[in-house]
């Protein structure tokens, strides 16, 4: 009895222990394979690093040798949410005018809004990048060169992934298109879903449009071959 007594209490000890081992691997189990250093380059380890230090210059020069403006580190974290959350404006600004994406989100939900959130010279910016794609989707061309003329960055994509000139050709304002290439738009920016300006404008049939961009891109190409020739 003593004997059937000690094994009913092993079995119980050892069903539970497998129970509670069993509960905490469906607790834990990631929804995701997790990323590591081994799968970024030294180039997108070196510009993250860059960015949070605030090393202007350096992040320039990785972004002039390829490396994309959005890459995505271990935590799908960004370059510009590491610039933001170190407080490094200039760097922010270099970042948001090739392109730096407003919307992107960590694996923890945060933003670059919500990173930078302690740094009202930042909040003021990513303000002014919202407000000049809202501008440019209803065709406000005075508001729009005000807030270039005070430094904000005509490539930035707001937090809904668009850019200024993406809304501005998926609106069909032809003027706005002028004006924003004239200050300095990438004419083959994307929106955070990849879409560009001239396909834009393409889906929505505004010729006048597709016209300007393509000479815009052809322009910047030639500009770029000529650099590259030197």
């Amino acid at each position: 009895m003593f004997r059937s007594f000690t094994l009913l209490v092993i079995t119980a000890v050892v069903l539970g222990l497998a129970g509670c081992q069993k509960g905490t691997e469906v607790a834990t189990r990631p929804t995701a394979a997790p990323r590591n250093n081994a799968q970024l380059t030294r180039a997108q380890i070196a510009m993250l690093e860059v960015a949070a230090a605030g090393d202007t210059a350096a992040v320039k020069s990785w972004l002039e040798k390829g490396v994309d403006v959005n890459m995505r580190g271990n935590d799908n974290n960004t370059p510009i949410m590491e610039a933001a959350y170190a407080g490094k404006t200039e760097t922010v600004k270099l970042l948001l005018d090739h392109g730096a994406d407003l919307s992107a989100k960590k694996n923890d939900g945060e933003t670059v809004t919500t990173l930078g959130g302690g740094h009202p010279e930042i909040v003021a910016l990513f303000k002014n990048v919202s407000a000049l794609v809202a501008a440019a989707g209803k065709g406000e061309n005075k508001l729009i060169s005000e807030l270039i003329e005070k430094g904000t960055p005509v490539n930035g994509l707001d937090a809904n992934g668009q850019s200024a000139l993406t809304e501005a050709s998926w609106n069909g304002n032809t003027a706005t298109v002028k004006l924003l290439l004239e200050k300095g738009a990438d004419p083959a920016i994307k929106k955070s879903d990849g879409q560009t300006p001239l396909a834009l404008a393409q889906s929505q049939k505004h010729p006048e449009i597709v016209t300007l961009l393509e000479q815009a891109i052809t322009k910047r190409s030639q500009a770029s071959s000529a650099e590259t020739g030197k």
